[in-house]
């Protein structure tokens, strides 16, 4: 008479390879979760330059002048913004067209943070 006995769970083997693979799950879940955390501070940190470029951006705009003359009202000018580190503006005056001096470029640039990021906006004016 043959006796077959049956033992019903995991082989040590089998275990290992389960912890293994779990393991593996958990160090791609917590890569996943600080990548997540970092783009979404960088994106706000994004936005906030992004803001105060768009206010730069209808603060000056009205200032440009009819015809244009090319100047540089805001050089550099180092700004507080709660979040973001040495913050400069920098808002420039040019005449794109020659031959329509009507048009005025205004162009504001936002510097922030270390290593130095930036947010540029521009429009054009007609008067």
């Amino acid at each position: 008479m043959i006796n077959l006995n049956k033992q019903s769970g995991f082989t040590a083997v089998e275990l290992l390879i389960t912890l293994f693979v779990a393991a593996a799950f958990l160090v791609t879940g917590y890569q996943l979760y600080t990548l997540i955390i970092k783009d979404s501070g960088n994106t706000r940190a994004q936005a906030k330059a992004a803001n105060v470029a768009y206010d730069y951006i209808r603060r000056y705009s009205p200032s440009a002048s009819n015809p244009c003359v090319a100047s540089t009202p805001v050089n550099n000018t180092a700004i507080t913004i709660g979040g973001l580190q040495n913050v400069t503006v920098f808002v420039n005056y040019t005449c794109p067209y020659p031959s329509t001096p009507t048009i005025t470029a205004v162009d504001v640039v936002v510097r922030y943070n270390t290593p130095q990021q930036s947010v540029e906006y521009k429009t054009y004016v007609n008067r």
